[in-house]
């Protein structure tokens, strides 16, 4: 057997106990779900376009994401999700904690539309490695479209509904503190799991360390609740045996990964769910995003001038960088490199990237060259001269790591630069304090991050973000508490003004692992703007 044959074997074994882990995992939602009369309305022309796409490519990997046929699929699940949190959650609820649910249902779409075009790579092929004609292959992935998308999708729309329902009661849980004991209640029926019984009646505080583990749902098709009441109504359950209760009631594999709370997290999904299994999982988000990197191959500087006018269609001078700042210079590249693939209209107004002494140098040589039509014969150097002052008139910034800047676009020089006065180990540093001290967000100490920042403004721009409805809806109730706590929930540099706000928020979404809900809100209000407005109309990427 060649090595492919057995890998692929081998990865049919593995999807094999796969789908048994999911089946065994959702198995009481599938047989409540069964003769549901609500079942979410998948349109399965999504699927099998995108199983086409397969199809056609002749395999499936991680990069296939970005194509619009699996987008679409991604979008179509995502669609049901997100139907589900607005059944969950009311008008009332804060924007940060609404973006945050659908940001993770986003996230969830895309590593089950990875695993769903996985198996349809598998099926593919015969056990003897030949491709299948088209119609076998259409009717072998049937069953994967009937179990990822139906069965799977109904327990996983009405768990969505749940945990937005918890997501929501948590804030306002939250904002009274141990005011209120919480207390624990099943629906008391005879569809009540014998598990969730043992729970019934506990009663806690809100700070218990209990609830951040068995705050329901606390499995598929769980309809339990807790409820506030009035301290010293009921009397308190024990600490210690109910943490005790709650770990014995999810002992199963399957249902530990219900130990957490969707309210505190602002996540609909088990952070542990079997979907989120999978090899790579940073290049995977990645090409949810829409994201596929290039292979870097520059060893030099000019080398990279090069390679960021071909690989992005810029202008690019990079000039007070040496040799050894190219993991610097890289690091420039893959920000502008991710925006340009996920949000490719930027591409029409950044239009330099580099270095501001080069910038300076570009725009002096390209002034020069109109002074010399505008004033045929003067002295060339006078001329230089007057140049040079424009140039560094528009280009110039003292202290700052870097700009984003609007003006120069008639000489194709509008753009962001970097200060390469903080090259080398300077600008690590100081960014690495600047984190600490919460002058900017979590997550945000390298240059990447400086640049992300510089492209939020761009974004920014892009959208007429600053002054939208949907996002004063975000900025206006978090500003108006202070900057104290916009520095808590950013940073300190986010209290300055609006667009430095978006910034902040764009650069955490892109760089902290672990995003806090400004950020996520932000970045969620992005991608949904910037579909609206170009990608509805057929233009831009296909990335969500």
């Amino acid at each position: 057997m060649s090595l492919r044959l057995a890998h692929n074997a081998g990865l049919r074994r593995s999807y094999h106990d796969f789908n048994a882990a999911l089946r065994s995992l959702y198995e009481d939602d599938l047989l409540e779900l069964a003769s549901a009369s609500d079942k979410p309305d998948f349109d399965d022309s999504a699927f099998f376009d995108a199983a086409g796409m397969v199809y056609r490519a002749g395999g499936f990997d991680a990069s296939q994401l970005n194509t619009p046929e699996a987008r679409r699929l991604i979008t179509e699940t995502l669609k049901h999700l997100n139907t589900a949190i607005a059944s969950g959650i009311t008008h009332e609820v804060p924007e940060t904690v609404r973006y945050a649910l659908e940001n993770n249902a986003f996230i969830f779409s895309g590593f089950k539309a990875y695993h769903t075009l996985r198996e349809v790579g598998l099926s593919l092929t015969t056990d003897s490695g030949d491709i299948k004609p088209f119609e076998t292959f259409r009717q072998d992935v049937e069953k994967v479209n009937n179990q990822y998308n139906h069965s799977y999708l109904y327990a996983e729309y009405n768990h969505a509904v749940g945990a937005s329902l918890m997501a929501e009661r948590w804030q306002q849980i939250e904002k009274d503190g141990d005011r209120y004991d919480l207390q624990y209640r099943t629906a008391q029926d005879d569809r009540v799991r014998e598990d969730h019984t043992i729970l019934h009646g506990t009663t806690l505080p809100p700070s218990d360390p209990f609830w951040s583990m068995y705050l329901p749902p606390n499995g598929w098709n769980c309809r339990c609740t807790v409820v506030q009441v009035r301290r010293g109504k009921y009397e308190q359950s024990d600490p210690a045996l109910a943490m005790l209760r709650g770990n014995n009631c999810t002992e199963a594999a399957k249902q530990q990964i219900f130990r957490f709370n969707p309210g505190k997290e602002l996540k609909l999904f088990p952070p542990k769910h079997p979907y989120y299994k999978a090899p790579q999982p940073e290049q995977i988000k990645q090409a949810i995003d829409g994201y596929t990197p290039a292979e870097w191959t520059p060893k030099t500087v000019k080398e990279a001038e090069v390679f960021f006018a071909d690989k992005l269609g810029v202008n690019c001078a990079l000039t007070g960088f040496t040799k050894t700042n190219m993991a610097q210079i890289e690091s420039i590249f893959r920000s502008v490199e991710r925006h340009f693939q996920c949000y490719p209209e930027l591409k029409k107004e950044t239009l330099f990237v580099g270095t501001i002494r080069g910038r300076i140098e570009m725009l002096t040589a390209a002034k020069l060259a109109e002074y010399k039509k505008l004033y045929p014969g003067r002295d060339e150097t006078i001329l230089l001269r007057l140049a040079k002052s424009w140039a560094r008139g528009v280009g110039a910034c003292r202290n700052c790591y870097a700009y984003s800047h609007g003006a120069a676009k008639e000489y194709g020089l509008s753009g962001i630069c970097f200060n390469t006065s903080w090259a080398g180990e300077k600008i690590d540093k100081s960014l690495a304090n600047d984190v600490k001290s919460k002058w900017h967000p979590t997550g945000c100490g390298t240059l990447k991050a400086t640049f992300d920042h510089e492209l939020g403004h761009e974004i920014d721009r892009l959208l007429g973000l600053r002054t939208n409805a949907d996002f004063l809806k975000i900025y206006d109730p978090e500003h108006s508490q202070g900057k104290a706590h916009v520095t808590e929930v950013l940073s300190t540099y986010g209290n300055k003004n609006a667009a430095e706000f978006i910034a902040e928020a764009w650069s955490e979404y892109l760089n902290n692992e672990t995003p806090r809900p400004v950020a996520v809100a932000v970045g969620t209000l992005i991608k949904k703007l910037y579909a609206d407005k170009f990608q509805a109309s057929g233009s831009g990427s296909s990335s969500t």
